[in-house]
């Protein structure tokens, strides 16, 4: 029997368990012979791990080493494992793929149970039909490799280069080379693989709908082998609040038939309590239990969690018409604190279960409610959405396309058939989850003039899902990306210029720590600055721009804490000045929260999970509860007389009375007062005056207090000032680029 793949949801089943030890061998790409020996492999990961872990493969991310990387591309990889199978009458046994990258057959003790093509859809295998009645089973998984790319001096040929080679691909973008991530166009297993059995029925997707008064829709998917009267019970219980006991149970008669049938099923669950991000309220989630019973035995039993939200989007006020960025949830509006989010690990047999729960705990510690999963990375796996649904983390899920300028994506019907597959199972695998709030049809692209793309995610957001708002691409809608600063060496008055109504994309580099430096670099290419800096994504021109507008010594720790400063400046003051004019401007996503490999990049957490000195700064700046200084763009001197507008901006729902502001120049207080902060809101509170005190370094502290509990902190470096604009010429080609390359229309 052919897998189906795109019917696949996310869903928990208690019996399912991972298939055993995996060994993996090359092939010859062209005679389909074995090269070498049997290699242990890890699943889920890739090739390239895998051959690290067995020696025959250099770390690609110490110095040059990723260069030495690529021959693995061109061959073959065939992955294999050996598992019993007791089954009773009636049962099927099933192999789940939750994820294969890129192009891959699958065999079952020599028989071809599936072909495949694309990374992020599942696979399922009823290998029932091809077991054997003694002895162990073989399943093997072929993987293709997609050969490499002929490589110019010349970067622009380069960039062309690129864009050929990966437009017709719908894998991670960033694996043939970004300015984030070393070129590592890689090949493996890279989600999940499970292994289970059910009755005759295997319910092979389920999805929820629900709307806050209480009611739930339940789009039910089976496969069953016989025409049966049948019953599905459900029972939805409190997963992270309460005391865990069953709110409802129903039971749901059924008319099986033989094949693939679809029901839809509604139940109600009184009064429920809702899902929020923490300034608002609890992330609460529920957790659904779906027993499918035949003639009184269960077939299939699957856990799903779920939660109560409803997303609005309504216009920007004093925006142009159809600028709708300001989000409500549950009917309360929110303003967007974000951060892009790239994968984690361009390696994915690198990737842990710890770094994503490291990375969320450090996201909430920076007071974030909102991720951009960019369109250039993944669909990540299960446990990144389950972590963000119970920290009360907003998604912005990206679909797999980013940055085709020439000649754009194709337009005949494998492909297209292949991006309606691929979107569709990504929106099936999470549709269930609270946390994913809008989908976006990709990064940086001309989304008019690659249409019939644009109509395939469309229709597949559509059908299966219909409750989320869909954009075309980011951006798009009057969301921007600010690329003046850093590529066209603007400053903050670029920020402040620029109307759009949310900024999802803004960043500088910065270098990580000294640790992680050494830790990937030899002692002897660390210093002086060199070409495996360049390797690691350093744009050193840029860099110097920004990081020499404050002094620092001639070393590589004093470029560090320079760049690291200077990128704490502009992610402040950026994100203050938009949150200061709330909801002109609803939101902003930085560029970006971790990193995929370890290199100098605009990310506030390095490879290694160091936070940068930026990450500090987002974490007051994005403080619910902001008190925040509307500084000009100059630095001052001691001496000279100081004047600046002080704000309260208030995220929470709640008001706070009579907080006790106080400002702080060089540790001395200078001024105090009282103020309110409504719910929802932004007031100015004060015009600060003051004649700056001798002495260094100038330090303006803000402090608001509720009582005696400071509830609220704020620091700037009143010396710190990045003069340098970019010229107009600069910023008329940053213009012109967006409206070639993403269609913007220069609104």
């Amino acid at each position: 029997m052919a897998p189906q793949p795109g019917v696949a949801a996310h869903l928990e089943r208690v019996p399912a368990e991972p298939l055993p030890q995996f060994q993996f061998i090359q092939l010859d790409q062209k005679s389909a012979q074995t090269i070498g020996a049997w290699m242990p492999a890890k699943v889920p990961g890739d090739v390239m791990s895998d051959l690290v872990r067995a020696g025959k493969l250099k770390p690609p991310y110490q110095d040059f080493n990723s260069r030495e990387a690529l021959w693995v591309n061109d061959y073959d990889w065939l992955y294999q494992t050996d598992f019993p199978a007791d089954l009773k009458p009636d049962e099927r046994l099933w192999v789940l793929f939750h994820g294969i990258d890129y192009q891959s057959s699958g065999f079952l003790n020599g028989q071809k149970v599936f072909d495949h093509t694309g990374m992020f859809s599942r696979i399922f295998i009823d290998a029932t039909p091809f077991l054997k009645k003694d002895g162990p089973n073989r399943l093997q998984v072929k993987l293709f490799g997609l050969k490499n790319r002929w490589h110019s001096k010349q970067y622009q040929v380069n960039q062309f280069l690129e864009q050929l080679a990966r437009r017709k691909y719908l894998k991670t973008q960033m694996s043939f080379g970004w300015d984030i991530a070393v070129e590592l166009i890689n090949a493996g297993i890279w989600d999940q693989v499970e292994m289970f059995k059910t009755g005759p029925a295997m319910i092979s997707d389920l999805g929820i709908k629900t709307k806050n008064f209480g009611e739930a829709s339940l789009d039910l998917s089976l496969d069953s082998k016989q025409s049966a009267n049948a019953v599905l019970r459900i029972a939805v219980s409190p997963e992270n609040f309460g005391d865990g006991k069953p709110v409802l149970k129903q039971n749901f008669p059924l008319d099986l038939k033989a094949g693939a049938f679809f029901y839809n099923l509604q139940f109600i669950i009184h009064n429920p309590l809702l899902w929020w991000t923490p300034e608002l309220g609890n992330p609460n989630l529920y957790r659904l239990q779906a027993d499918l019973v035949i003639n009184g035995k269960s077939s299939d039993s699957v856990e799903e969690t779920f939660g109560f939200r409803e997303i609005a989007w309504e216009q920007n006020p004093g925006a142009p018409e159809g600028w709708r960025w300001v989000c409500r949830l549950n009917g309360k509006r929110i303003y967007l604190r974000g951060a892009n989010w790239v994968p984690p690990d361009a390696l994915p047999g690198q990737l842990t279960d710890q770094k994503y729960e490291k990375l969320i705990a450090l996201a909430r510690g920076a007071n974030l409610n909102i991720f951009r999963i960019w369109g250039g990375g993944n669909r990540e796996r299960d446990i990144f959405y389950d972590l963000a649904d119970r920290a009360g983390i907003m998604l912005w899920q990206e679909f797999p396309f980013a940055c085709i300028y020439v000649p754009g994506y194709p337009t005949d019907k494998k492909y297209l058939d292949l991006a309606g597959q691929e979107v569709s199972e990504i929106v099936r695998a999470l549709r269930n989850h609270p946390s994913v709030v809008i989908y976006s049809g990709g990064n940086e692209f001309n989304a008019d003039a690659n249409q019939p793309v644009v109509d395939r995610m469309r229709k597949a957001v559509g059908e299966l899902d219909g409750t989320r708002r869909f954009i075309k691409a980011s951006p798009a809608e009057g969301d921007g990306h600010n690329w003046v600063v850093w590529h066209q060496k603007g400053n903050l008055r670029d920020y402040f210029a620029d109307e759009h109504a949310l900024m999802s994309e803004f960043g500088i580099q910065a270098f990580p720590s000294l640790q992680t430096l050494q830790k990937y670099l030899s002692p002897e290419l660390l210093w002086p600055i060199g070409e495996v800096y360049k390797h690691h994504d350093l744009e050193y021109g840029k860099i110097l721009k920004y990081a020499d507008a404050i002094p620092h010594a001639d070393n590589l720790e004093g470029l560090i804490t320079a760049s690291q400063k200077m990128q704490g400046y502009y992610y402040q003051r950026a994100i203050e000045h938009w949150r200061i004019r709330k909801y002109r401007y609803s939101g902003s996503l930085f560029w970006m929260f971790d990193e995929p490999w370890p290199s100098v990049v605009g990310s506030v957490a390095d490879y290694e999970l160091n936070p940068k000195a930026a990450y500090y700064r987002i974490q007051e700046s994005y403080n619910p509860l902001l008190i925040a200084a509307d500084l000009e763009v100059r630095s001052w001197k001691p001496g000279e007389d100081f004047s600046t507008e002080l704000y309260l901006v208030n995220d929470y729902d709640r008001k706070f009375a009579a907080l006790k502001i106080s400002a702080l120049i060089s540790g001395q207080p200078l001024g105090e007062w009282t103020a309110d902060a409504e719910p929802d809101s932004s007031v100015r509170i004060a015009t600060f005056k003051t004649r700056l005190p001798a002495g260094s370094p100038l330090i303006l502290e803000l402090v608001a207090k509720d009582g005696d509990k400071m509830v609220s902190h704020n620091l700037y470096d009143l010396e710190i000032c990045d003069e340098k604009a970019s010229n107009p010429f600069n910023r008329s080609l940053e213009k012109l680029s967006k409206k070639l390359m993403a269609g913007e229309k220069g609104d």
